[in-house]
């Protein structure tokens, strides 16, 4: 296991060090020259192009040809820089050894914490995992892209199936199982995640006004601080955990946890032990709101990263994790331009060469290919994110001036449709193909968020939040005060924003709608303060050290997450749930990526001073702080300790072999002779199931195209029930009749080559020895062992 662990982080070294040259001139206003997302750059590149080629017949998908891609990714990467006779990769490397070695050690322990875990809970069976594993070998068995759907033969993948091709190529590139690349993926992308979080932290750090090039702080307080990152973002859980905690003590009163409505939470069992002890139990984590439409239970999702990668579902937003980490690094690097062009011009010929705002032809593509890929790998995340880059250089081009507010808006909107247009064209042989579920928009008009749930989930983020937020209170009477002569736009300024978001407030309280109203209150307050940082009377508001990107940077972020939150309680995207479900899940994963970013910052802002300087008010704080961080941190250790079985276990990272090996061992030897003896992409027949079921595990497992798989999971990626629908009689009559040329007229008219009788058939049907023997008239028996028999046509 360890030597499998070695050679997978070997190979995403190299996949960082062939765009090293590249990421250090993307992210070349960044303080760290974004050393921590050469990786997930590399990555991303190394599979864009591999898609590209396999997908218009260039290449085939192999892994000679992967090789090929990634050292064509090194040599564009590392000749670009010597063409450009830019500063060496070997020399920055050599002269920020310390901080390079502090992102290597970060890696690496993350790396192996998160292969160790999942070595303890490898199973890919439950939830999503299936389907998740079927697209990962449908990748890994198509010899060109789109990728076959594994569940519905001679259809190609209708999913943002990026993250599943660039697992399926670190898959090829280093000859490690499929079902071992299921965990060590899922350990790379939080490994990915916490050195990315890392990173903007850090940057956040280090481009706070007025700090200097190390800031008032040493430099390992620097670090510790930039580990509230990743901290924040997958080392803690929401406040369920201490709810779980109480009522497995026994404590609190019926009348509590009925008014608290966590679904299940009240009927739980008290526990004989440290942590709860009720089957799933860290389940209810995720469904924390309760929503009761009409008084009818109504199932929404408020996942969080701990949760996605203890759960352990390799799902888009969860692959895309790293990738939006390093758009944000993108925006706050744009933001950064504006400074440090402000601090290269020392005359006024350089200030007017460098004051302009504006993104370099080669760094523009760049940057729509990683926010476009994002709608190829999480499509949810596409619009979010780009939004906030856009934001970033309408910001940044308002700070620097020169034009009029016709001429910036006119700029803004045409870069923003330039960026879009251009991060959907790239990907656009994706987009051809792809078919949605979602509706459209429908309002949401019999729920709302009870307060205290939401709290539950974001009150340690939004503890930390108010406070940034109360601190930028005087700054704004200040600056209001000694401008000359003094501001009166100051109040102009409240006014405009309590007009437009007094009535949404008012309306909240009337109907009693206090989240509403709490969050709106919110989005109004980081309107005034953000507003107040780029528009200042006073010209040198606007300036360095004046000027803080960073909090400029944290204001947008926090602000963004904010208005997720807020939309979920007017509209949702409708889909085949007819539901603001997944509108819940996925906007409310994007704000904890936001929020936990600016409220790491935030402590950092409020406490990243010498002691001396810390006001009764500091130290209170810190402890408010750390209490909640405690808190938030019992979910993660009672929930990591429960999923992993008391890490009682022998340790694999072989994910198959594991589950299927052990329950259904005659199933999992058939899977081994398939992958061992057919090649290709035969139709091979199995039962179909419904979604969740245990049924169409060969097809998950080898990537051989089966009929029908979860025909619900079918539905909700095509958005209609019309080829499943047509095919599930088929299959039932191939399999009950006894009429071999009925069963073969059928089995031609989909292709079929295989046909898998074991017990989960045998189950389905009700077979009967006549049933099966019928296959015997028109097909040679070529694998029977236990319960288990494959035919194959003549």
């Amino acid at each position: 296991m360890f030597f499998t662990v070695i050679v997978w982080w070997l190979t995403i070294e190299l996949i960082g060090l062939a765009a090293l040259p590249l990421t250090l001139r993307l992210f070349r206003n960044l303080p760290d020259r974004g050393y921590a997302f050469a990786r997930p750059l590399g990555w991303l590149l190394t599979g864009y192009l591999f898609w590209l080629l396999v997908t218009f017949r260039f290449l085939t998908n192999t892994r000679s040809a992967a090789a090929f891609v990634l050292l064509l990714v090194a040599a564009l990467s590392w000749g670009a820089n010597y063409m450009n006779a830019d500063e060496s990769p070997l020399d920055w490397l050599r002269a920020h050894r310390r901080i390079v070695l502090t992102y290597e050690s970060l890696f690496a322990v993350a790396l192996l914490f998160g292969a160790l875990y999942r070595a303890y809970n490898p199973q890919i069976m439950g939830t999503e995992k299936p389907m998740e594993f079927a697209f990962l070998n449908g990748v890994l068995r198509s010899p060109h892209f789109p990728p076959q759907d594994p569940w519905l033969s001679g259809f190609a993948i209708s999913y943002y199936y990026f993250g599943y091709l660039l697992m399926g190529l670190l898959t090829r590139l280093t000859a490690v199982s499929s079902a071992i690349t299921f965990n060590l993926g899922l350990a790379l992308l939080f490994a990915l995640t916490v050195t990315g979080a890392f990173s903007l932290v850090y940057n956040l750090i280090q481009s706070r006004e007025g700090s200097g090039p190390g800031g008032s702080h040493s430099p390992l307080a620097t670090l510790l601080y930039a580990l509230l990152g990743p901290l924040f973002l997958v080392g803690i859980g929401n406040l369920e955990g201490l709810f779980e905690l109480l009522h497995a003590k026994g404590w609190g009163s019926p009348a509590f946890w009925q008014w608290l409505d966590i679904k299940n939470l009240a009927t739980a069992p008290v526990s004989p032990t440290w942590h709860p002890v009720d089957n799933w139990w860290w389940w209810r984590a995720s469904r924390v709101i309760h929503d009761r439409p009409l008084g009818v239970d109504s199932e929404v999702i408020d996942e969080f990263p701990f949760f996605s990668f203890l759960l352990g579902d390799m799902h888009p937003h969860v692959l895309a994790l790293p990738f939006v980490l390093m758009a944000l690094a993108l925006a706050l690097n744009l933001l950064k331009c504006r400074t440090q062009n402000d601090e290269r011009g020392t005359n006024q010929q350089e200030q007017e060469h460098h004051s302009s705002f504006t993104i370099h032809r080669s760094s523009f593509i760049l940057t729509a290919l990683i926010l476009g890929a994002l709608g190829f790998l999480n499509s949810w995340d596409f619009p979010t994110y780009t939004l906030i880059f856009i934001a970033a250089y309408a910001i940044g081009q308002y700070v620097a001036g020169g034009k009029g507010t016709r001429a910036w808006l006119i700029d803004v909107v045409s870069t923003g449709i330039t960026l879009v247009a251009l991060g959907l064209l790239l990907y656009l042989p994706f987009y051809v193909g792809f078919q949605s579920q979602a509706g459209g928009l429908r309002p949401v008009l019999l729920t709302k968020t009870k307060l205290h749930q939401y709290l539950i989930i974001f009150g340690i983020f939004d503890a930390a939040i108010i406070a940034l937020l109360l601190t930028q209170v005087p700054g704004w009477w200040k600056s209001r005060r000694v401008a000359e002569p003094p501001r009166r736009r100051g109040w102009l300024d409240v006014l405009i924003v309590a007009v437009a978001v007094g009535p949404l407030v008012f309306i909240a309280l009337l109907f009693r709608w206090w989240t509403v109203a709490f969050v709106a209150g919110l989005v109004a307050v980081v309107l005034l303060a953000l507003w107040q940082r780029v528009s200042s009377d006073d010209p040198e508001v606007r300036k360095p050290p004046s000027f803080s990107p960073a909090l400029v940077f944290v204001l947008l972020l926090i602000l963004t997450g904010l208005l997720l939150t807020l939309s979920t309680e007017f509209v949702y995207i409708d889909d085949t749930f007819h539901s603001r479900m997944n509108t819940v899940f996925k906007f409310y994963f994007q704000a904890w990526t936001l929020l936990s970013i600016g409220a790491a910052y935030a402590v950092y802002r409020l406490l990243g001073r010498p002691w001396k300087r810390h006001t009764l008010g500091h130290y209170a704080f810190g402890l408010v702080m750390a209490l909640l961080v405690i808190a938030g941190g019992l979910y993660p250790v009672m929930a990591g300790y429960s999923k992993a079985g008391g890490f009682r276990g022998p340790p694999t990272l072989d994910g198959w072999e594991s589950q299927l090996g052990r329950i259904r061992p005659d199933d999992y030897a058939a899977y081994q002779w398939l992958q061992a003896n057919v090649s290709g992409q035969p139709v091979l027949l199995e039962a179909t199931g419904g979604s969740y079921s245990d049924a169409d595990q060969i097809s998950a497992s080898t990537g051989l195209p089966t009929l029908l798989g979860w025909g619900g999971h079918e539905l909700q990626w095509r958005g209609n029930y019309d080829e499943p629908g047509r095919r599930e009689p088929d299959i039932a009559t191939i399999y009950r009749t006894t009429d071999a040329w009925q069963a073969q007229k059928l089995m031609d008219k989909y292709g079929v080559q295989y046909v898998y009788v074991g017990n989960v058939e045998r189950q389905k049907y009700g077979l009967t020895p006549a049933q099966t023997n019928k296959f015997r008239r028109f097909m040679d028996v070529v694998y029977q062992q236990g319960s288990v028999t494959i035919f194959e046509r003549r």
